[in-house]
């Protein structure tokens, strides 16, 4: 599995970043997952994305504190966030800047790539020199710098989920993939090994670290989630915005609940467009 964590700035399109990185996944055959993390949102305020991409599906759930490569968005974070911590060894930092990348400080033994992907994006008329839009240059340069998605999946992906100048934005991926530039320190992804301890939380607030299962959090519910599958859609929003991975598929295709993982919190029968899921009051 590979881990990526996105730093940016609230319009600077950190969250599509890390969506766009997982359709491309998903496009090359992957699985991926992608998801943001939140404090006081504000345009300007900074932003954390996340993405992670496996051969096989993804089960694990939580925020990632130890990231295999992680991207900056703005130059500007390095001064005043913490954007390194927790890296792996023989990681990757991709900072987008027009410095060199030999100037850019990196833990030891980090793989550091730089892009100047506000150029990029300004020159395809991409957001405003105020706030550039540098998403789409930035995906083209971890793409080429890390091999884990191909440039051709990324500019399928831009084509069917980037709403506006998705041919600017094909563009600004094909000039990020062609100039950023690295400097190597040794490999890049070094996977936590099977039974090695879970890492830390990075200092963000409550974000679980471990699994539902593993803290027993259905013993918490006090309600449970019942599927109506005579007025399912398979339209499985169930299963994308469940926090607890509590979702499976039948062989038929249809939602059932894994009780094990699930804690009730109700953002299954909120979401469902047909209204098919009811929340049971569970009996003791």
């Amino acid at each position: 599995m590979i881990e990526i964590r996105f730093h940016g700035r609230g319009g600077q399109g950190a969250v599509l970043a890390s969506e766009l990185l997982a359709q491309a996944a998903f496009l090359d055959g992957k699985s991926p997952q992608s998801f943001p993390f939140f404090g006081v949102e504000r345009r300007g305020a900074p932003v954390t994305a996340y993405t992670r991409i496996d051969d096989r599906p993804v089960r694990l759930r939580t925020s990632i504190p130890n990231p295999d490569v992680v991207v900056v968005l703005d130059p500007g974070l390095l001064g005043t966030t913490r954007v390194t911590d927790g890296i792996r060894p023989h990681g990757l930092l991709l900072v987008n800047t027009p410095k060199s990348s030999e100037e850019l400080e990196a833990p030891d033994g980090v793989r550091r790539a730089a892009v100047d992907a506000t150029k990029i994006a300004l020159s395809h008329g991409l957001g405003t020199p105020m706030m550039p839009i540098v998403n789409t240059a930035v995906l083209g340069a971890l793409a080429r710098a890390t091999g884990v998605v191909s440039l051709e999946a990324l500019s399928r992906a831009i084509e069917q989920f980037v709403p506006r100048s998705p041919v600017e934005n094909r563009l600004a991926a094909r000039d990020g993939y062609t100039t950023v530039r690295t400097v190597e320190v040794g490999a890049l992804l070094s996977p936590l090994p099977v039974g090695a301890p879970v890492p830390r939380p990075s200092g963000e607030g409550p974000i679980a670290v471990v699994p539902s299962e593993t803290i027993h959090t259905a013993a918490w519910r006090t309600f449970t989630p019942k599927i109506h599958l005579e007025r399912c859609t398979k339209c499985n929003f169930c299963w994308k915005f469940c926090p607890d991975d509590a979702i499976e598929f039948d062989p038929q295709g249809f939602p059932r609940i894994r009780l094990a993982y699930c804690k009730g919190c109700g953002i299954c029968a909120a979401e469902c467009p047909p209204k098919t899921i009811e929340m049971l009051e569970t009996l003791a």
